[in-house]
């Protein structure tokens, strides 16, 4: 049989105080039973008791059953009390992502996060252009022969993409490598608001690289993953050396 003590502790430990899991446990023993016989074998005051009573029937650990003025409480099946833990872990797994999206959000402290799985990679990807305001400018350095989006993006989501940048009305500025223009089809670029320059044959990208508003990104096709870092001085100081780039490189698109 189990050992009174050490349950009560394990309670303590779940954010019991002292006198609820006494309460707690004595009505587990009982099965149901008045507050009078309850508060007796928790050795506790009745009124303490029934205060204590009150609050775990609120909480759901309990239920009071009330008949011609008497209250008879009875307690849940134990499953009760793991099922309201799990769905306490449950909501606290959903406000730490809502507490993310939010986190400094108005401190000038820069914010990072790391994507690595391709459900993840096209829900961030979603999030970001959904959340854009409408005619924005998106930078990029891409490398066309690396196949980056072709190894994580199916052509639906990339269509949806496409379809997204335009009802928006985003415009993108990319650098590509040198010589890498042939790579690209056509129709992935003719639907775009799309300025295409190549830059100079010695600078080399393996992996994409996105100025967002104050968002830098970072994205792998290879080995998927995304690095997203949100800090307006980190994403200005990169479109400093974007612009840069932009300044040495030859245009290719739209065709003159």
């Amino acid at each position: 049989m189990s050992n009174p003590k050490i349950i009560t502790k394990q309670l303590l430990e779940l954010g019991f105080n002292s006198n609820e899991a006494k309460a707690y446990v004595a009505l587990t023993q009982l099965g149901e039973a008045n507050a009078t016989d309850i508060a007796k074998k928790a050795d506790l005051p009745r009124t303490t008791t029934i205060s204590i009573l009150q609050k775990l029937e609120k909480e759901k650990y309990i239920s009071i059953q009330r008949y011609r003025g008497r209250s008879i409480f009875w307690i849940e099946s134990p499953q009760m009390l793991k099922n309201a833990f799990a769905n306490r872990v449950r909501l606290a797994d959903e406000l730490g992502e809502l507490l993310a999206d939010i986190y400094r959000s108005e401190a000038d402290f820069p914010y990072a996060k790391i994507y690595d799985s391709k459900t993840s990679i096209k829900a961030f990807i979603e999030k970001l252009l959904l959340d854009l305001e409408k005619k924005s400018e998106i930078c990029t350095i891409e490398n066309p022969n690396a196949g980056n989006y072709h190894k994580i993006l199916s052509e639906e989501f990339v269509h949806f993409m496409l379809g997204l940048k335009k009802e928006k009305g985003f415009i993108t500025k990319s650098l590509i490598l040198a010589d890498s223009i042939r790579n690209i089809r056509p129709e992935k670029i003719r639907p775009q608001s799309i300025i295409l320059r190549e830059m100079p044959k010695e600078i080399e990208f393996k992996a994409s690289f996105w100025i967002i508003s104050d968002t830098l990104v970072l994205f792998s096709g290879k080995y998927p993953f995304i690095v997203a870092i949100k800090h307006k001085i980190i994403a200005s100081s990169m479109r400093s050396i974007f612009d840069y780039l932009w300044s040495i490189s030859k245009e290719k698109w739209p065709l003159n």
